[in-house]
């Protein structure tokens, strides 16, 4: 719930942000900066046994290549691991030309309690000057 919340409250601070400089009077846009692209994150695999929840991805940064500032996985809203450890992924270099994205790789790995049914996970991926972007994963505990 605190992160729609914020997301709520970022969005209408947006909004009135995008009236005031619609409105005619000032020319405002030269008071954003926009040159920070938000980082590529995609979500591979979600799965839950045993008690055990792994998350694996990847995630990189046009900007500051790879691995990004931080890259925390909720699970139905919750915070439940940040990647602290950072793989090799040979494929994504290959794809995008990119050779500073060779450890975009993420894992998280942890012992959370969760009831059979589906669920939603999301990976929030933060570049180093804290540009975000969202992938989701849904599962299913069997």
């Amino acid at each position: 719930m605190k992160l729609a919340a914020r997301i709520i409250a970022i969005g209408f601070a947006g909004m009135v942000m995008l009236f005031s400089a619609c409105s005619g009077e000032k020319d405002y846009a030269r008071n954003f900066d926009t040159s920070n692209v938000p980082p590529l994150c995609f979500y591979d695999f979600a799965k839950y046994e045993k008690g055990g929840f792994t998350a694996i991805g990847w995630a990189a940064d046009k900007e500051d290549g790879a691995p990004l500032k931080k890259i925390i996985v909720y699970v139905d809203g919750k915070a439940v691991g940040e990647a602290k450890y950072y793989t090799d992924r040979s494929d994504v270099v290959s794809m995008y030309k990119n050779e500073r994205w060779l450890k975009s790789g993420w894992r998280v790995s942890v012992k959370i309690p969760l009831e059979k049914g589906p669920h939603t996970s999301m990976a929030l991926a933060y570049d180093q000057d804290e540009a975000l972007k969202v992938a989701f994963k849904d599962f299913t505990v069997e």
